[in-house]
């Protein structure tokens, strides 16, 4: 059984705005993970903020943007100032819980993109219905891992992210999220009221998703939960000490150092917490001044 849904992103790439950062850090775990590194484009010592354009996707089910998109609804352009009034209607910049943090936006796109596991729902589709899956994940996506061994392996990954001046601090937060969902959730993931699903998708993909999420007895198909993680913090460096070389390479050897400080850390959580029979994929990215600018960019997107 192949995955029921496809990426709902725009065909624009985020590497166009992130370069990957190679390391040799890992979190030793049983089941699949990633523990990944990014960095935005720098011009004269300082990350630059370009906007990604997937406002639309981020904020809509496929099944509002089609519907959106259907002749006769108003211009297709249009979609995306829509989109940025739910938003505006949602809270304001940066406000926990509303969907219009940086870190959830970002953390749907990594998602998508590079773990290649397209939404089920995103921040502001959980905070527009009833969902079973409560109130402490910032989306919910859905990992076709295959099926090598004659069983259609999936996992359901529950997405939380935090942007903290310190990166220890980012993870901490990140890691009481999980916890949460995970009371919120129990052993198991229960479609008790399958309503969110029926105003995203058509009848044949609930179907599926459903056929997924709660394999009946006897289905050669397994489903596990698993957590997908977007991580930013300072990037610690003066930007007036150094030339432009200098900081580049200052730049790479710290984002080494840091990742390289933080890899043990993260992984003695997932053990300490009980939480090493799970999959945990991680998204981290350094910012000028983490606090100030994940404030500053949804304000800027937002006016």
């Amino acid at each position: 059984m192949e995955n029921p849904i496809s990426r709902s992103l725009p065909d624009v790439s985020i590497d166009s705005v992130f370069t990957e950062v190679q390391h040799n850090e890992k979190l030793g775990l049983r089941n699949p993970e990633q523990l990944r590194l990014f960095r935005l484009q720098v011009s004269n010592n300082a990350f630059i903020y370009k906007s990604l354009e997937i406002i639309s996707e981020y904020v809509f089910s496929r099944a509002k943007i089609e519907e959106l998109s259907q002749p006769g609804a108003g211009n297709p352009r249009s979609i995306g100032m829509k989109a940025l009034r739910v938003m505006k209607q949602n809270g304001a910049a940066n406000q926990k819980g509303t969907g219009n943090e940086l870190g959830e936006i970002l953390l749907y796109a990594f998602l998508e993109e590079k773990l290649n596991a397209p939404k089920i729902f995103s921040k502001v589709e959980l905070n527009a219905g009833t969902t079973p899956f409560g109130t402490a994940c910032d989306s919910v996506h859905l990992l076709d891992l295959g099926d090598d061994t004659g069983v259609s392996y999936y996992q359901t990954v529950f997405g939380t992210s935090d942007i903290e001046g310190d990166i220890a601090d980012a993870i901490d937060k990140a890691f009481d999220a999980i916890v949460r969902i995970e009371k919120e959730n129990g052993n198991g993931i229960q479609f008790v009221d399958s309503r969110s699903l029926n105003a995203s998708f058509d009848e044949d993909t609930v179907q599926k998703l459903k056929s997924i999420m709660i394999p009946e007895p006897g289905l050669p198909v397994a489903n596990d939960r698993a957590y997908g993680v977007f991580l930013g913090y300072s990037l610690g460096l003066d930007p007036h000490t150094r030339s432009t070389p200098e900081f580049l390479a200052d730049l790479g050897t710290k984002m080494d150092t840091d990742i390289k400080n933080h890899a043990t850390y993260i992984a003695g959580k997932i053990k300490t917490l009980g939480l090493d029979t799970h999959s945990f994929y991680f998204y981290i990215v350094p910012f000028n001044d983490a606090k100030m600018d994940k404030q500053q960019v949804i304000e800027n997107l937002l006016m």
